[in-house]
């Protein structure tokens, strides 16, 4: 009895597997193991703090660096910061998440340090008000030799809420992302990254936090990272740039029954105040369904004991003055699916076309950007251009997705290209994707397959694991492959690689017609150079918005 004891034993130490644990300078965290879709196993360490609880008397401030903490911290636990989330379930509650939710999660093959590996930090999207690190996962990166990862940030008025003055300058959660790369920085080795070889990239709110990030001002002459990926959103799009900041802020003091008389006053009051009362608080800021979608977020915040944006990007990029990093920049073909996907799907065409006028403003966020008395001329010059005579409607719906894709991305994406090229001492790329898969990310709110071309943040769901199947698919697995050699390719060397076509880069000429590679299909993927745009980008520029160049009365070359 006692040998065959003895033998269970040996066999149980020899089957188990200690999870994998790591010792970092605040403390020791313990993961736990997962798997790709091939078999690749892999080390998880998700929910480690890197920054001090955002609540309390610690609301509406800048990150705190971590405490160490005893013991072994257990990082196994995703999480998901507070937040208004616009596609809750009838019936559910709306506002998700906690507010103790400053958190990064690592994924690695191996923690040796003797086999650095590049590292690819990727900053979710979500409006600078939704989604969080879990949003987009790691079970397809893990197949190659890098480590990724992903953290969380405040959102909404959390994250963003200023009264632009150095009582609460604002940005906050462009800091907490700071602060979370500056971690990085200081433990990525112990899971076997190269802490000099960090790749940068987000998507929507995220490609735009990047470009933010191209443009912060270096401290102590520590750079945070040395590659940038920008997808869909940068920092000179509409809704990248909060107006009102201070008049948004008094009227969320008033709805929480706060003194708005002294901003310090407030500020106590609403530290005292139930986070998820603050955030329900979001609904009273959007006019109509969930627009204007970023009613909170980056603001210039000159005011700030310690700016991050300390001017307008548009005059940061015209000076030249941005972190010179090999760059990639990308615009999908269809942008405008979101958020006009969710109006084809409820059906909201006849409201849009009776309330145009007092719609248009919030849903292409130029309300707080125009003179009140141009806010009638130019909604009817855009429903004129786009529309003509006839009236919104399914029948006509890729022009209205025309209409939000130029308005809301790609006219401002291209010109942030070019300057941003013009800029960067190294080199800039920049591609337009038009391969639909099979399926997309806007499919539950059309409420049918998408068949008007690859949506906001198509191409990142075949990149990075997301709630949305692509890989049931062989040209979707082709095309997935082809990508993500993509990202690890221009981690390791700087310039990004697809199959043989030869990628150039940007021209640092703004008056030159930008060079961007089109990726149509696995068989259709070429360099081209022409305005895809044509006479639409000149149509918005000749719009009267108080926006980038025309706020700053500076001279456009473009």
């Amino acid at each position: 009895m006692l040998l065959i004891i003895n033998v269970l034993f040996v066999l149980y130490s020899c089957l188990a597997k200690d999870l994998p644990r790591v010792t970092l300078k605040d403390g020791s965290v313990e993961g736990y193991y997962k798997s790709t879709l091939s078999g690749t196993e892999y080390s998880a360490f998700e929910g480690i703090p890197y920054a001090y609880k955002p609540i309390g008397k610690y609301r509406f401030e800048e990150p705190k660096p971590i405490k160490p903490w005893k013991g072994t911290w257990q990082a196994k636990t995703l999480s998901t910061c507070m937040q208004y989330y616009q596609y809750t379930k009838p019936g559910d509650d709306f506002v998700i998440g906690d507010e103790d939710c400053l958190h990064v999660n690592v994924y690695t093959k191996s923690t040796n340090p003797k086999h650095l590996k590049n590292v690819i930090v990727f900053i979710h999207g979500g409006a600078f008000m939704f989604n969080s690190g879990g949003s987009y996962g790691e079970r397809f990166l893990m197949d190659y030799d890098v480590i990724y990862v992903t953290f969380n940030y405040r959102l909404g008025p959390l994250g963003f809420l200023s009264t632009e003055d150095r009582v609460v300058p604002g940005n906050n959660g462009l800091k907490d992302q700071q602060l979370a790369l500056k971690w990085i920085k200081e433990n990525i080795q112990r899971f076997g990254g190269n802490p000099d070889s960090v790749t940068l990239a987000g998507m929507s709110a995220g490609g735009s936090s990047v470009h933010y990030h191209t443009m912060a001002p270096i401290k102590n002459d520590v750079q945070l990272f040395h590659k940038a990926i920008i997808q869909s959103g940068t920092a000179l799009n509409p809704w990248s740039q909060t107006e009102n900041s201070r008049e948004k802020a008094l009227k969320m003091g008033a709805i929480l029954g706060c003194p708005t008389h002294d901003t310090y006053e407030m500020l106590k009051c609403m530290k005292l105040r139930p986070g998820k009362q603050i955030v329900a608080a979001v609904k009273q800021f959007q006019p109509w369904l969930y627009n204007p979608f970023t009613p909170f977020g980056v603001v210039v915040d000159k005011w700030s004991e310690n700016p991050i944006v300390p001017q307008h990007p548009y005059k940061t990029l015209k000076e030249k003055n941005v972190m010179s990093v090999p760059t990639i920049f990308s615009n999908v073909q269809s942008e405008g699916l979101y958020p006009s996907a969710e109006f084809y799907g409820d059906n909201h065409f006849d409201e849009i076309d009776a309330r145009w006028n007092e719609i248009i403003p919030h849903l292409l966020e130029y309300n707080y950007t125009l003179n009140p008395t141009e806010k009638l001329d130019v909604s009817s010059k855009i429903k004129q251009f786009y529309f003509g005579n006839e009236k919104p409607s399914r029948d006509n719906f890729n022009k209205f997705i025309e209409m939000i894709s130029d308005r809301i991305f790609l006219v401002d994406i291209e010109k942030s290209v070019r300057l941003h090229a013009a800029a960067n001492e190294e080199s800039t790329y920049y591609y337009y994707y038009g391969y639909q898969a099979l399926h997309s990310k806007v499919e539950p709110r059309l409420k049918t397959r998408n068949i008007f071309g690859p949506a906001h943040g198509d191409d990142t769901i075949l990149i990075l694991s997301t709630n949305i199947d692509t890989t049931s698919n062989k040209e979707d697995k082709e095309m997935s492959t082809i990508l993500q050699d993509m990202w690890v390719e221009f981690c390791a060397t700087k310039k990004p690689k697809v199959l043989d076509v030869n990628w150039e880069s940007v021209s640092k000429d703004v008056s030159k017609p930008i060079k961007f590679l089109r990726i149509n299909s696995k068989d259709d993927i070429h360099m081209e150079q022409k305005e895809y745009l044509g006479n639409r980008i000149n149509f918005w520029n000749t719009l009267p918005f108080k926006e980038n160049e025309k706020l700053l009365n500076m001279k456009d070359e473009l």
